[in-house]
């Protein structure tokens, strides 16, 4: 998801896997994520942040072309499974704030509208009053594994 032009790694990768090797792939995709957690508004609201921050440096699509990604590379077709952990553990919201006060600089440079989110410090307190109110579950981003053997 960081580099320019995946297809060329992922060939140039290959080209150190023996016949018979595997090659495996996994990169995490936010699109269920969000998807889900729009019946949770704060979780929504502060995923939602986090994935629109990491877009201005990241492709967070690589997640869904990591398929395409191993066909254009001249790999033969990989299994594609995704992956979403769900919960209700407390530290599924500790994870959102960590994430979250990582990416500060970049929020503040984008001009990101953290404040509609309220107060940081107790945004770990709030996700889990949240959740512990509904009738659902979070989610941690979700993850796309790839993976083929080399012809």
């Amino acid at each position: 998801m960081y580099l320019p032009d995946p297809v060329a790694t992922l060939r140039s990768v290959s080209k150190l896997v023996r016949p018979g090797g595997v090659i495996v792939f996994q990169e995490p995709t936010w699109v269920p994520v969000v998807a889900h957690l729009a019946a949770l508004p704060l979780w929504f609201a502060t995923a939602s942040l986090i994935d629109k921050t990491m877009r201005v440096s990241a492709n967070h699509d690589m997640g869904a072309e990591l398929y395409h990604t191993f066909v254009e590379a001249g790999l033969s077709e990989p299994t594609v499974r995704l992956e979403l952990p769900m919960g209700r553990e407390p530290y599924l919201a500790q994870w959102y704030y960590d994430t979250l006060s990582s990416l500060l600089p970049q929020v503040e440079q984008l001009h990101m509208p953290i404040e509609s989110l309220g107060p940081l410090d107790t945004l770990v307190q709030r996700l889990q009053t949240e959740l512990a109110e509904s009738k659902t579950v979070a989610c941690w981003f979700a993850s796309v594994g790839a993976w083929c053997r080399k012809a």
